[in-house]
């Protein structure tokens, strides 16, 4: 993915396990690989800063079991800065040098997306949703029933004018202020499967 940004280009990419097929030069590297020998599930993340054309500087995060992909809800790019989510970790990357300004752990599984809101950030996280500071402080976090992935096809997460609206894994629905303060609860109700007597089935 290719991002203009001022007068600089800044391209992200993502591979899994073959690292050489992306990387040509690395002049900033993070390592999270397993020390396990034999360990084969790797990937990385690889920001490429360019100028005219020309490469400037890049970083390259390295991790072990990581999903996370790059898409357009996994980083944010503004203040001559980029935050991206690599599995269950956000990196904040100063633009144009590549270098580091901070790395921290959210949530403990996964997290799916980045969103702005207002001067922070929401996180969407596998098991919970956490609104940061642009330096990485967690201001909030709130929890559901389930995970917050929804296999119906609902938004798990949508930034409204005055509220979040959330959807988890069974599309339990939950509306939070932008203090993380619950003021909707609308649990899913399903339908009580009607079930005939055996002998009613074969009368």
């Amino acid at each position: 993915m290719k991002i203009d940004y001022k007068n600089f280009e800044i391209e992200l990419l993502h591979d899994y396990n073959n690292l050489n097929s992306i990387i040509k030069s690395k002049n900033n590297q993070i390592n999270f690989e397993s020390e396990k020998e034999n360990e084969v599930s790797k990937s990385s993340h690889y920001i490429v800063v360019k100028e005219l054309g020309i490469e400037i500087s890049n970083i390259t995060i390295y991790q072990t079991n990581n999903i996370s992909g790059i898409f357009e809800d996994t980083f944010i790019i503004e203040d001559d800065k980029i935050w991206v989510i690599s599995d269950n970790t956000i990196y904040c990357v100063e633009i144009p040098s590549s270098k580091l300004i901070w790395q921290k752990e959210f949530d403990l599984v996964t997290n799916y997306s980045i969103h702005k809101l207002k001067n922070t950030f929401i996180v969407r996280g596998e098991l919970l949703i956490f609104r940061i500071s642009k330096e990485g402080e967690i201001i909030w976090s709130f929890s559901g029933r389930d995970i917050w992935f929804n296999p119906e096809g609902y938004n798990e997460l949508t930034i409204e004018e005055n509220a979040i609206r959330l959807f988890d894994f069974d599309s339990n629905e939950y509306v939070i202020d932008f203090d993380g303060n619950q003021i909707e609860d609308i649990p899913r109700v399903f339908p009580q499967e009607i079930k005939k007597k055996w002998w009613k089935i074969f009368g």
